[in-house]
C-alpha cells in the first residue's frame, strides 16, 4: 500500500514537473521565434516596472515629436502667409509712388488703373489671412474654426471700405516639451490691424486716394506721402510677426532634436529589455530538454503503459 502511494506520488510530481518544464520550454522558444523576452509582468517582475516607464516615456515623446511636427508646419504656413502679405504691401508702394509721379497723378483714367491694382491687392491679401491650410484658420488665435477677417462695410460701388476682426484675442499654443508651449496661430488683429500699422486700412486708403482724390498739387503730394508712411508701418508691423514667428520655428528645430534623441535612448532602453538574450534562451531551451529527458526517463521506470500514454511519451 505505501509503495503505490509513494509511486504515485512520484509520478504525480513527475508530471507536474514536466508540466513546468515544459511550458518554460515553450517560453523560451516563443522568445527565440517572436524576438521579445517580456510580454507580460510575470515573465520578469524586476524588469517589468522599468520596461513600463521606459514604453511610457517613448510614448511621451513621440507625442511631444508629432506636436513639433504640427506646430512647425502651422508656422511655416503663416510666415508664408506674412511673406505674401508684405509682398502685396511692397507692390502697393510701388504702386503709390507711381501714382504720386507728376505723369500719373494728372491723368484720372491711370490713377483708375492703379486703384483697380490696389482692389486686387485688398482680396489677395483678406484671401490670404483667411487662408486654413490645415483646415484651421492662421490668425483667429484661439477661433481657430472662425475666418479671421471679414468685410464689414462697402462703398457705393460693393468695394470693400472697412474690414472687421472676428477671432480670438489670444493666441493659440501648442504643448511641444514638458511644460513649454509654443505661439502657433496669432492674433490676426494684432498682427494686421495694429494702430497706426493697419495693413487692410492703409491699403483701402491707397485705392480711394488713387480713385478719388481730386487734387493734382502739393496737397496730393502730401496725401500720397502720408499712404507710403502708412504702408511702410503695416510691413514693419508684419515684418516684426513674421521675425518672431521665424524664431519659434528655430526653437521647434532644436526642441526637435532634443525630443528626437531623447526617444532613441528610451526606445534603446525599450529594445535592451523587450529584447531576447538569444546565446541565454538557447541555453535555456536547451536545460529544458535536457531536463525533460531526465523526467521522461524516471517517470518511464515508475509509470505504466497507460500513464506513458495519458502523459503523451
Amino acid at each position: 500500500m505505501n509503495l503505490r502511494v509513494t509511486a504515485q506520488t512520484r509520478t504525480g510530481d513527475a508530471i507536474a514537473n514536466m508540466r513546468a518544464r515544459s511550458a518554460d520550454l515553450a517560453k523560451y522558444q516563443d522568445q527565440v521565434s517572436s524576438g521579445v523576452r517580456i510580454k507580460r509582468a510575470s515573465d520578469d517582475p524586476t524588469a517589468y516596472p522599468q520596461l513600463a516607464r521606459a514604453k511610457s516615456a517613448s510614448a511621451r515623446l513621440e507625442s511631444y515629436s508629432q506636436s513639433i511636427s504640427n506646430a512647425t508646419t502651422t508656422l511655416n504656413a503663416g510666415v508664408s502667409a506674412l511673406q505674401d502679405v508684405t509682398s502685396a504691401l511692397t507692390t502697393a508702394r510701388q504702386i503709390a509712388i507711381e501714382g504720386a509721379s507728376a505723369d500719373t497723378a494728372g491723368e484720372p483714367a491711370n490713377r483708375e488703373a492703379l486703384a483697380t491694382q490696389v482692389d486686387g491687392l485688398i482680396s489677395r491679401v483678406l484671401a490670404t489671412v483667411n487662408a486654413r491650410p490645415d483646415g484651421q484658420s492662421l490668425f483667429s488665435g484661439t477661433a481657430t474654426n472662425t475666418a479671421a477677417f471679414r468685410v464689414a462695410t462697402t462703398d457705393a460701388a460693393g468695394r470693400p471700405a472697412t474690414i472687421a476682426y472676428d477671432g480670438a484675442d489670444q493666441r493659440a499654443r501648442t504643448v511641444t516639451a514638458r511644460n513649454t508651449t509654443t505661439d502657433t496661430r496669432y492674433v490676426g488683429s494684432a498682427v494686421f490691424q495694429q494702430s497706426g500699422a493697419d495693413t487692410f486700412a492703409s491699403l483701402i486708403a491707397l485705392r480711394d486716394e488713387l480713385r478719388n482724390n481730386p487734387s493734382t498739387g502739393s496737397d496730393y503730394s502730401l496725401a500720397m506721402n502720408q499712404r507710403l508712411a502708412d504702408l511702410d508701418a503695416a510691413r514693419t508691423a508684419i515684418g516684426e510677426t513674421t521675425g518672431e514667428q521665424a524664431s519659434n520655428l528655430a526653437t521647434l528645430e532644436s526642441q526637435d532634436l532634443v525630443v528626437s534623441n531623447a526617444k532613441l535612448d528610451s526606445d534603446s532602453r525599450v529594445n535592451d529589455l523587450v529584447g531576447t538574450d538569444y546565446p541565454m534562451a538557447i541555453v535555456k531551451i536547451q536545460e529544458q530538454k535536457t531536463a525533460l529527458d531526465a523526467i521522461y526517463a524516471v517517470t518511464a521506470q515508475l509509470a505504466d503503459p497507460g500513464l506513458l500514454a495519458f502523459i503523451g511519451r
